[in-house]
Formats: structure tokens, C-alpha cells, sequence
């Protein structure tokens, strides 16, 4: 072969390998292109189904893209809203604040969870997380600003929900601790102008009869007998206090004896007014939670018919039907106004009917009262009971 030839192969060699170096090149940026596709298609699948809105403004505050979200969040189509200024869902008094977000985006800087308001194409105000950042360009120039936007309107709710269920609590705890303190007192006082009256005359009486044993047995005999008498009406009295604070038969018998027995003790102060007892339900079918619940409204509510209500009749009801148990205490009376009592703060009927309202809600009851002047009152509680007859 002569140099010509082998010089020619050379060449040809050389050239072959060049382009096989470009095809290689060549199949990577393809591949690079590829892989680079996929991501931009990822990101813009991303960028339009966020759950959240987003928008892509220009540096001067033009809308240039938008997600789908943020089409439902405010209302506009992407077609209508690109090209407007994000002025546009802005609170005019909020312009000079947001610009001042923008300027710090401008700078360089993120910002991250801004509370503030938007405003939809009907007008509508609306709370809002807002969070903004800078887009740069391939040479690390900030060519746009994206803000993402969360509507805070279920947060705000949940916020402020929140906030009275802890303004309720403590106003029920303070309550609490103002009831127990007002039984205390009661018992203090009954215990001791009661008891300790009945026993300290007790005392003087049996100091008297020890005196007279001897000297006189007859008359120490009457003396210790009117004291025995006075000794049983004490022990009475003292039983009386103990089951005003928890009747022993409530835990020994359940709830039913234990309305049963109420209305005995009821009718021997006033025998005027007729109890009508219309029980479908058994004492299985209360759990244990709500018997002195049930209980207490029951008491509560006859205390405040017969001191208020001059009626002669008071119907006690207490029914189960399916998983939701129900008490109601009703009478026949002159009624009120509900709105007029708790408009002038009475703390009326002793228990008052927002302590009422208060123990039965608290333990995830209803309450609910139905009265107008003239036509009697009627308290309703119910509960949900689970199937395993527990709440």
C-alpha cells in the first residue's frame, strides 16, 4: 500500500471517529432533552393540580400564569385573569403592605406564610396564607415572582371554633368550682344551723337529765324521752342533707327506684301537684354516667315547676328508642320567656337553666326548653348511646 492509500485510511479513520463522537454527543443531548421534558411535564402536571393556588406575576405585577386551583379559588378563568394586575384580588387598603412583600421577593428574599386577604371575582374576602418567592432566569436574574396561596377561611373557623371551646371550658370550669362552692355552703350552713343546733340543745338536754337522774327520775325520764325524740328528727335531718348530695339508692337501685322514690319525697311537701310517670324505658338501658345526670335535671326541673310554675300536674318522661335515650320534664303551668329571663341575667330556679344546659352538654347531651307565657314548660334532654350501651 502506498502512502497515499494509508494517509487516505487515516483520514478516514479519523473522520469515522469524529462522527461516532458526534453521534454519541448528539444521542446524549437527546437523551438530556428527553429526561428535561419529562421533568418540565412533571412539574407542569404538579404546577396545574396543586392543591393549592398559584400564581406567576412579572416584575411589575402582571399575572402571566396560573394554576387550576387558582381558578376555583378565585373565580376568574385563566384566559380572564392573566393580564390583569394581582392588584386585581387584592384589598385596596392592602396595596401598599403586599408591595412591600413583593419588594422583599424583588430582593432576593422568600416569604413564607404571610397571613393576609384575597378577594375573588364576586367580591368575596377571604382569609389567606400567602407564600412568595423569587423565579430566576438562567443567568440568576429574578425574571418573575410566585406566590402560592392557601385559603385559611376552614382554618380561621377551626381557629375560632377552637378559642370559644376553651372560652367555654373555662367558663365552665369557673362555674363548676362556683357550684361546688355554693353546695359546700349550703351544707356548711345546714350542718350548722341544723345539726350542730339540734345537737348542741341535745347536749344541754341529756347535762339537764344527768342532773335530775336521781333527784327527780321522773321528770329526767320525760326530759330523756322529748331528747330521744329530738335526737331522731337530727339523725332525719341529717340523712335528708346526705341524700340532697347523693341518694344512697341511686347507686344501691339505679335510677327508675330512684325517680320513684323522688316523687315520694316531692309529694309530701306538695301534695297538690300530681306526678304522672310515663317510663319506656328499663335500667339497662341508662349507663351508669347518666343516671345522676338524668337524676339531677330531673330533681332540679320538678323544684322549679313547683316553686314557679303554679301548675297541679308534671308529667316525668323517660324513653329509649334505638341508640338515642331521651328524659323530659314537663308541667302545666303559667310559662315564661325564655329570651326575657336570660336577657336579665336571672339566675333563676335555683339550679339555674344554664347549669342545667351546661352538666347535660358537657358530657355530649342535648338540652333543649320549650315555654311561653301560658302554656307550661317543657325540659327535654337526650343522648346517644352506643351499642354497647355506653355513651
Amino acid at each position: 500500500m502506498d502512502d497515499f492509500s494509508i494517509q487516505l485510511e487515516k483520514r478516514v479513520n479519523e473522520r469515522t471517529l469524529q462522527l461516532q463522537n458526534a453521534v454519541a454527543r448528539l444521542k446524549k443531548e437527546i437523551a438530556d432533552c428527553k429526561n428535561i421534558q419529562t421533568e418540565l411535564h412533571v412539574l407542569s402536571r404538579v404546577f396545574r393540580n396543586a392543591a393549592d393556588s398559584i400564581l406567576i406575576e412579572d416584575l411589575s405585577g402582571t399575572i402571566v400564569e396560573m394554576n387550576r386551583e387558582a381558578e376555583q379559588c378565585y373565580g376568574w378563568s385563566r384566559e380572564e385573569l392573566i393580564g390583569k394586575s394581582v392588584k386585581t384580588l387584592l384589598l385596596p387598603d392592602r396595596y401598599d403592605y403586599a408591595w412591600q412583600l413583593r419588594k422583599q421577593c424583588l430582593d432576593g428574599h422568600e416569604v413564607r406564610n404571610w397571613e393576609g386577604f384575597r378577594v375573588d371575582r364576586y367580591g368575596r374576602v377571604f382569609p389567606t396564607l400567602v407564600t412568595a418567592f423569587p423565579l430566576m432566569d438562567q443567568n440568576d436574574r429574578i425574571e418573575f415572582v410566585a406566590t402560592i396561596t392557601k385559603d385559611a377561611t376552614t382554618l380561621k373557623k377551626l381557629e375560632s371554633e377552637l378559642r370559644d371551646s376553651q372560652r367555654r371550658l373555662k367558663e365552665f370550669s369557673r362555674k363548676s368550682i362556683e357550684a361546688l362552692e355554693a353546695d359546700r355552703r349550703t351544707v356548711s350552713r345546714e350542718l350548722h344551723d341544723s345539726i350542730g343546733g339540734n345537737l348542741a340543745a341535745i347536749k344541754v338536754a341529756l347535762e339537764s337529765i344527768a342532773k335530775k337522774i336521781f333527784e327527780s327520775p321522773d321528770e329526767a325520764t320525760i326530759s330523756l324521752e322529748r331528747t330521744i325524740l329530738h335526737l331522731a328528727e337530727t339523725i332525719k335531718e341529717c340523712k335528708q342533707i346526705s341524700a340532697n348530695l347523693r341518694p344512697e339508692i341511686i347507686d344501691d337501685r339505679g335510677l327508675l327506684p330512684t325517680i320513684d322514690w323522688h316523687t315520694r319525697q316531692f309529694k309530701q311537701y306538695y301534695s297538690h301537684i300530681q306526678i304522672v310517670q310515663q317510663i319506656d324505658a328499663e335500667e339497662k338501658d341508662v349507663p351508669e354516667l347518666l343516671k345522676i345526670v338524668i337524676y339531677r335535671v330531673i330533681q332540679e326541673a320538678l323544684n322549679n315547676a313547683a316553686m314557679h310554675s303554679k301548675g297541679d300536674a308534671i308529667y316525668i318522661r323517660l324513653k329509649k328508642t334505638g341508640n338515642y335515650l331521651e328524659a323530659e320534664v314537663e308541667d302545666n303551668g303559667c310559662g315564661f320567656d325564655f329570651n326575657e329571663v336570660a336577657n336579665r341575667g336571672d339566675n333563676m330556679m335555683g339550679y339555674g337553666l344554664k347549669s342545667m344546659r351546661e352538666r347535660v352538654e358537657i358530657i355530649g347531651g342535648s338540652f333543649s326548653l320549650y315555654s311561653l307565657p301560658g302554656t307550661g314548660t317543657c325540659i327535654r334532654i337526650g343522648f346517644e348511646i352506643s351499642e354497647d350501651n355506653t355513651m
